[in-house]
């Protein structure tokens, strides 16, 4: 049956109608400017140390900067970088020991900010535990996340406790099942970052700790990671994103951990998150934000003597294997 011109009118009308529709919809949703939009990826799923980057946001500082901030959560560090360096995410909140041994593997990376400088890695073992020094960990089983910078870091802390890895019955699962598999008890110890970890089995498993720190292996922990190449062709957007995040992590700190942890809960509201659970890890993280090199030096400065010292262990484990300027790994140019 032959359509009347009428028809075909309206359904051409209609046609364009939707068209526009959809382009003017795209148009509203896209930022002012592409070049201020920024996707920064976390390490994980939302926690504790995530809740000043949440602040950042919900608080409006970031727009008030004229910066489009999208916080998307990752799947490990290890990860989170692999996207950086594919152009798919433009900032990381990654272990910046991982971010060191990506760029010994050739990528080309560099930090803009270090909030956990004090570094937060080590062994959870039960409070009622035998194991008091890393020696009692000999023949002990071990659980470690795969692919996470506890576990990368593990060889170095092995090597400078003197630790012969064909004595110790490591297991490696996913991040996700760090957790249940140590409260389950069927291992003696977990290789975690501590703050994150020990207020998350504090209910099931009391736990203590042997930090990596103890036998003198600092190592700079999460921080703000790009490509190095960005330090330069987007200065401007990172002069306004650098100063923002060190806000929130001083405002934090000065009384405001609950409002952090608010941020995060209203940033992920379909979420089941444990805001006690959060706001022990935040506090925990809290206290690692200086070393004896930064002190008196704002939040996300980042000192050399501690990446060289860092530099150093990891090195001395085999963890990187090439010399590079100490200076490549890190920038305090926008910090103010």
């Amino acid at each position: 049956m032959k359509k009347s011109k009428r028809f075909v009118f309206e359904k051409k009308k209609q046609k364009t109608f939707i068209i526009w529709s959809v382009v003017l919809a795209a148009l509203a949703a896209s930022p002012a400017k592409a070049d201020d939009t920024i996707k920064l990826m976390t390490d994980w799923t939302a926690y504790g140390a995530h809740g000043p980057l949440f602040l950042a946001v919900q608080k409006g500082w970031t727009k008030e900067a004229g910066l489009d901030v999208a916080i998307l959560d990752g799947k490990g560090s290890t990860t989170t970088i692999q996207l950086i360096a594919a152009g798919t995410v433009d900032v990381g909140f990654v272990q910046l020991a991982t971010m060191a041994a990506a760029m010994d593997q050739g990528i080309d990376l560099t930090s803009l900010d270090c909030f956990i400088r004090a570094g937060d890695n080590g062994i959870l073992v039960s409070e009622d535990s035998p194991i008091k020094e890393p020696k009692d960990l000999l023949g002990k089983r071990i659980v470690y996340p795969l692919g996470g910078a506890s576990a990368s870091l593990m060889e170095a802390f092995f090597h400078d406790a003197h630790l012969p890895r064909d004595d110790l019955h490591l297991v490696g699962v996913d991040g996700s099942a760090l957790a249940s598999t140590y409260v389950a008890g069927g291992v003696d110890a977990a290789v975690t970052t501590i703050a994150y970890l020990m207020p998350m089995v504090a209910g099931k498993r009391p736990s203590r700790a042997i930090s990596y720190a103890s036998i003198g292996l600092v190592v700079p922990s999460f921080g703000l990671a790009v490509r190095a190449g960005d330090v330069k062709t987007r200065a401007a957007i990172f002069g306004k994103l650098v100063p923002i995040m060190d806000r929130a992590w001083q405002y934090t700190k000065d009384g405001h951990v609950s409002e952090a942890i608010d941020a995060i809960v209203a940033g992920r509201p379909n979420e089941r998150l444990d805001r006690e659970v959060m706001t022990n890890q935040l506090v925990d993280y809290l206290k690692l934000l200086d070393t004896p090199a930064t002190a008196g030096h704002p939040i996300g400065w980042q000192a050399e003597a501690d990446w060289t010292t860092a530099l150093g262990a990891m090195k001395s484990a085999g963890l990187i294997k090439h010399d590079r300027p100490v200076g490549d790994y890190f920038t305090n140019q926008f910090i103010q």
